[in-house]
C-alpha cells in the first residue's frame, strides 16, 4: 500500500474514533438537491468536482488561483510531452495524468488556504458538500481540513483508476474488478494514446480546472473497459424501485419490528446461471423471515460481480426469481444492483433506506445462508469494513437465528468511495 493510500486510512481512522465520541445523530437533509453531472459514474465517485464545475464562482476561483493554475499548466505541458517522448508507452502516458504526492498535498493545503479567504470555497462546504453527505466520514472535521480530506479522496480514487485500468495493475478484488484488455498489447497502447489525444486535442474544454485533464481521462479508462456498473439502472428510483419508492410513504414502519429483510447475494461463477444453489437459499430464507411480517420490505443487493463482467445483475435477478416463484409484489422490493462485496450489501442497502426515508433509527434484518451470516457477524468483517471502507456501514446487532442478524444502518454509509470506482 502507498504512502498516500496510508496516509487515506490513518485519515478516515481518526475520524472514525471521533465520530465515535461525536454526536450519533446528524441533521442529514434528505430532500438535499445534488450537484449533477452528465456522467453519473463521475458524480458517484468525485462528486466534489462535479460540485465545483456546477459552481461557476468557483469554478472562477480557483481557476484563477496562482498555486492552481500552475500546477494545471504544468500539468498540461506533461501531457503535450507524453505524446513525443512516450512512443506509445501506457506507463509513460498514464504517470503524465496522475497526480504525484507532493502535488496531492500541495494542492491540498493550498485548497486550506484559500478557504480561509473564500466566501466561494466556504459556501461549497457548508452549503454542498457536508448537506451532501457524499463525505460524511469527514464530518468532524473543520471546513478546511475537510475540504483537504475530500480532494485527498478524489486524488486518490484517480490515481487508483490510472494503475488498475492504464496499467493493468491488480485491484483489491482482481477476479472481479481487473482491466478488460491486455494492457501490454499494441492495441491496448494505441487506444491509450489515441483516447489522450482526442481529450487533449479534440474536446472542447469548459475550463481549466486543475483536476480536469486527468478527471477526463481516469473517467475515459472506465468507459474503454466497460466499467460503467456505478452507473448502470440509474436513476433506481425513477427504474426498478420506482413502484416501491411510492409505496414506502403508505408504510406505517411502527407497525413492524424491522425496517426491512436485507437478503445477500451469493452470485454464480459461470456464465450460464442467474442465480447460484446459495443464492437461490438466501432468497428462501429471506422470505421466510418476509412472511412473518418482521417487516414491510425486502432488499436485495448484488451487482455484476460474478464471474469477471458478468451481463446478470444479481439484485435484477433475485427481484424476478422473488416475483415469479413467491409471489411477492414488485413494490415490497428494493434492489441494489451495485454491491460487490458484502461490505457494500450493508452499505449500500442503508444509503437506499436514506434516500427512500426508511428508519433507520431501527434495526433491520439481514439474511443469508448460515455460513455468510456466521462470517458477517464475527469481529473479522468489522475489521474489513474499517480497512476497506474506513468505517462500519451498520452495527450488527443480535443473531435471531443461524441465518438472521439484526443490524442498525449508520449514516457514514453515504461516503463515497473512489479507491472502488466500479461501486463508490
Amino acid at each position: 500500500m502507498s504512502n498516500m493510500y496510508k496516509t487515506y486510512f490513518s485519515l478516515m481512522l481518526f475520524c472514525f474514533l471521533n465520530l465515535l465520541q461525536a454526536q450519533t445523530k446528524k441533521d442529514y437533509d434528505a430532500q438535499f438537491k445534488a450537484s449533477q453531472s452528465n456522467d453519473i459514474v463521475q458524480d458517484k465517485n468525485f462528486y466534489l468536482f462535479t460540485a465545483i464545475q456546477n459552481d461557476p464562482k468557483v469554478t472562477e476561483f480557483l481557476e484563477n488561483n496562482t498555486v492552481l493554475k500552475s500546477i494545471f499548466n504544468l500539468k498540461d505541458e506533461e501531457i503535450e510531452a507524453s505524446f513525443n517522448g512516450c512512443e506509445q508507452s501506457a506507463p509513460c502516458m498514464v504517470k503524465a495524468y496522475s497526480f504525484s504526492e507532493e502535488n496531492i498535498i500541495k494542492i491540498g493545503l493550498e485548497l486550506e488556504k484559500s478557504l480561509q479567504t473564500s466566501p466561494e470555497l466556504k459556501r461549497l462546504v457548508t452549503e454542498n458538500l457536508r448537506p451532501s453527505g457524499k463525505y460524511e466520514n469527514f464530518k468532524s472535521l473543520p471546513n478546511d481540513k475537510y475540504l483537504s480530506a475530500c480532494w485527498t479522496l478524489c486524488a486518490s480514487g484517480i490515481n487508483r483508476i490510472l494503475k488498475v485500468y492504464g496499467l493493468g495493475e491488480a485491484p483489491q478484488y482482481a477476479t472481479m474488478d481487473s482491466v478488460s484488455y491486455d494492457v501490454s498489447s499494441d492495441y491496448y497502447r494505441g487506444s491509450l494514446w489515441m483516447w489522450s489525444d482526442m481529450l487533449q486535442h479534440k474536446k472542447p474544454e469548459k475550463n481549466k480546472l486543475f483536476f480536469q485533464p486527468s478527471l477526463n481521462f481516469s473517467l475515459s479508462l472506465l468507459y474503454m473497459n466497460h466499467r460503467d456498473e456505478a452507473a448502470r439502472y440509474e436513476p433506481l428510483e425513477l427504474k426498478e424501485n420506482q413502484k416501491v419508492k411510492a409505496e414506502i410513504s403508505h408504510i406505517n414502519f411502527e407497525d413492524y419490528d424491522y425496517s426491512t429483510i436485507l437478503i445477500l447475494g451469493n452470485g454464480p461463477e459461470n456464465y450460464r446461471d442467474t442465480l447460484s444453489a446459495l443464492g437461490k437459499l438466501n432468497l428462501q430464507l429471506g422470505v421466510l423471515e418476509f412472511n412473518q411480517k418482521k417487516a414491510p420490505l425486502i432488499i436485495v443487493s448484488g451487482g455484476h460481480a460474478h464471474p469477471f463482467r458478468t451481463p446478470f445483475a444479481e439484485a435484477i435477478q433475485m427481484k424476478k426469481e422473488l416475483m415469479q416463484r413467491y409471489h411477492i409484489p414488485e413494490e415490497f422490493i428494493i434492489i441494489d444492483p451495485h454491491a460487490r462485496h458484502t461490505t457494500t450489501n450493508l452499505r449500500n442497502a442503508t444509503r437506499l433506506m436514506i434516500a427512500y426515508n426508511i428508519p433507520i433509527d431501527r434495526p433491520s434484518l439481514v439474511v443469508t445462508n448460515n455460513m455468510h451470516s456466521q462470517y458477517t457477524s464475527d469481529d473479522g468483517f468489522a475489521d474489513r469494513c474499517q480497512e476497506e471502507l474506513g468505517y462500519l456501514p451498520a452495527v450488527i446487532k443480535k443473531r435471531l437465528n443461524s441465518t438472521t442478524l439484526e443490524f442498525l444502518p449508520k449514516i457514514e454509509s453515504l461516503q463515497q468511495n473512489p479507491l472502488e470506482p466500479l461501486d463508490p
